[in-house]
């Protein structure tokens, strides 16, 4: 397989020179295009003049073969702008590569700060992981792609997204395309949604009479406008409209309601149309080419009803009750397709979030696919943070049971224990997905992880961080205390807004109450004393640290993790680098 950097850097330069060419050559026939035209009218002018039937039989000759050019140079200029997207996207993920990611949808809207760990491992947000990894084009699958970052997936839809993104991790090319085809297509939840709604609504027009006076309308209007110029008088010739104006009294609330459900869905579900026929040739995709002939018919209806803008629909209206006309049609067509039409959806949804993962194993060749087993361990080697650039990403191992066993990490302040909480948290995240992790092997059992790190105080709501820290403990441990629930949590320096002896006391306490109801996970702290907890009979705590070294007035970080307690402290050497006046004999070097 071709490496991502040297692919989109081809695929850049080519995609560049094909969009200039085209647009060159789209300029070039816009003119010739305008020639033709008046050379095509002056021409209808002289056939006419010479006589009615030689300019109809000019106009029956020539028009097919101009409507044939015009549609030859509108497909010109579409070529152009779809080589211009690709060139765009292949920039887009040279940047990627180099961990500039900034452009891509961060999903801020769907944070929600009380869940397990969305918050504490920037799942959401500016330089987050979905954002790292979003390469979605439609709203449902944005919305799929953050659902399964946010909860573990079962086996089986952990197994089909791992085999489809290998699948199409082989197909970059495909997946380019694909998100080609959505690109600018400007979709909101609200659209799916809405569509979902109007699945489920009854049928609009179903009275015998209403039906046979939908079919006679447009008849009764030209015996109306004929009688009315021929044979008898204005006024009574009206009489042949009165019929469909009572019609559409009786509707005149409902058609605006209906009309409400599919408003402007017309282009959207053409693009809906496009890309599943593009998932049509993809791995497993055969089944949705019926999708295709269905979803273009749709948007099609969709697309007349929105006629109803138009200033002069009340003339269709009384002719021809043209939006009750077209509701007659939905109405067949959501009859036809109200069983399937969630299914094609929801495999566009699939479809899309697959694309994401698949860039994701294109792009980073070098990660692993996870193992997991029903045996409580977590075991990894070389386990890196992913959003930290790989020229600077330490990466450390991590062995433990997850059977009730916790692992302490003490270290200076910067040393990189939260940055490590991270990096465990956001592998599981990831490997629970269906994803490859940021590591040379992880092994381990489906897991919920649990973070409290980042509390905040409510000014709203009159609660200090402590408080909020609090709140937060007792929703881990309800969940740590829950009948076959597997947690696997994330405790950064707890309960950090007390005196250091209740902090002490609080914290002994916790670690003991999560022993002992099975809970497993690390904690970052600079308790030194709780490292004591390793020496007592029969303790399932472990010692870790993270340690800072000086070299005169430089602080040295390696960011590795080892066995043991911290032996270094650099608070008093930062806080007199910045200026605060602390004694030499006070400051306390490794």
């Amino acid at each position: 397989m071709t490496a991502p950097k040297p692919f989109y850097t081809a695929l850049l330069a080519s995609q560049t020179a094909e969009a200039a060419e085209l647009r060159r050559r789209y300029e070039r026939l816009a003119l010739v295009r305008l020639f033709v035209f008046l050379i095509w009218v002056v021409g209808l002018i002289l056939a006419f003049s010479a006589g009615g039937w030689w300019g109809l039989l000019a106009l029956g000759l020539t028009l097919p073969p101009l409507v044939w050019g015009v549609r030859q140079h509108r497909r010109i200029g579409q070529r152009a702008a779809a080589a211009e997207v690709r060139s765009q996207l292949a920039a887009g993920e040279l940047r990627a590569l180099d961990h500039d990611f900034g452009h891509f949808d961060g999903g801020q809207d769907l944070l929600d700060p009380a869940h397990p760990y969305a918050l504490d491992l920037d799942i959401f947000g500016p330089h987050s992981l979905f954002q790292f990894l979003n390469r979605t084009v439609t709203a449902p699958g944005r919305e799929l792609l953050a659902k399964q970052l946010l909860q573990p997936s079962s086996e089986m839809e952990r197994a089909r997204t791992q085999v489809q993104g290998q699948s199409l991790g082989a197909m970059p090319e495909w997946c380019l395309d694909f998100r080609t085809l959505g690109h600018g297509l400007h979709d909101e939840i609200g659209h799916f949604q809405r569509l979902a709604a109007w699945l489920q609504r009854p049928a609009v027009v179903t009275g015998r009479w209403e039906r046979t006076l939908l079919l006679l309308s447009p008849v009764l209007s030209v015996l109306g406008v004929v009688t009315g110029l021929l044979f008898v008088p204005w006024f009574v010739a009206a009489l042949a409209f009165v019929p469909a104006a009572l019609l559409l009294r009786k509707y005149a609330e409902i058609i605006p309601r209906e009309h409400a459900y599919t408003a402007a869905m017309g282009k959207l579900l053409l693009g809906y149309a496009a890309l599943l026929e593009h998932a049509s040739t993809g791995p497993g995709g055969a089944d949705l080419r019926a999708a295709v002939p269905a979803l273009r018919r749709l948007s099609y209806l969709s697309s007349q009803l929105d006629v109803r803008y138009n200033p002069f629909v009340l003339l269709l209206e009384i002719s021809g009750l043209w939006s009750l006309q077209w509701l007659r049609k939905l109405d067949a067509w959501r009859e036809a397709h109200r069983t399937a039409l969630p299914g094609w959806l929801e495999a566009l949804a699939e479809t899309d979030a697959y694309v994401s993962w698949a860039t994701l194993r294109f792009n980073q060749p070098e990660w692993t696919e996870p193992a997991f087993t029903t045996e409580p361990i977590l075991h990894a080697t070389g386990l890196g943070h992913p959003l930290l650039h790989p020229a600077r990403r330490v990466t450390n191992d991590v062995e433990m049971r997850t059977d009730g066993h916790i692992q302490l990490v003490t270290g200076s302040n910067m040393a990189g224990k939260s940055t490590w909480l991270r990096t465990v948290g956001i592998n599981l995240v990831l490997a629970q997905a269906g994803s490859p992790v940021c590591a040379l092997h992880l092994r381990t059992r489906p897991l919920q992880v649990w973070t409290s790190m980042r509390t905040h105080d409510d000014l709203s709501a009159a609660t200090s961080s402590f408080y909020a820290e609090l709140k937060r403990l007792k929703v881990i441990i309800e969940a740590v205390s829950a009948p076959d629930n597997a947690v696997f949590f994330l405790l950064d320096e707890i309960l950090k807004g007390t005196n250091s002896r209740d902090r002490h006391t609080g914290s002994r306490a916790l670690i003991r109450q999560l022993i002992r109801d099975k809970g497993a996970g690390i904690i970052a702290t600079h308790d030194l004393e709780l490292a004591d907890l390793e020496k007592e009979p029969g303790s399932h705590v472990e010692n870790y640290a993270m340690e800072v070294k000086t070299q005169g007035d430089e602080l040295i970080f390696d960011y590795r993790l080892h066995r043991g307690v911290s032996q270094s402290f650099n608070a008093t050497t930062l806080m007199a680098r910045m200026g605060i006046a602390i004694p030499p004999d006070e400051i306390r070097h490794n």
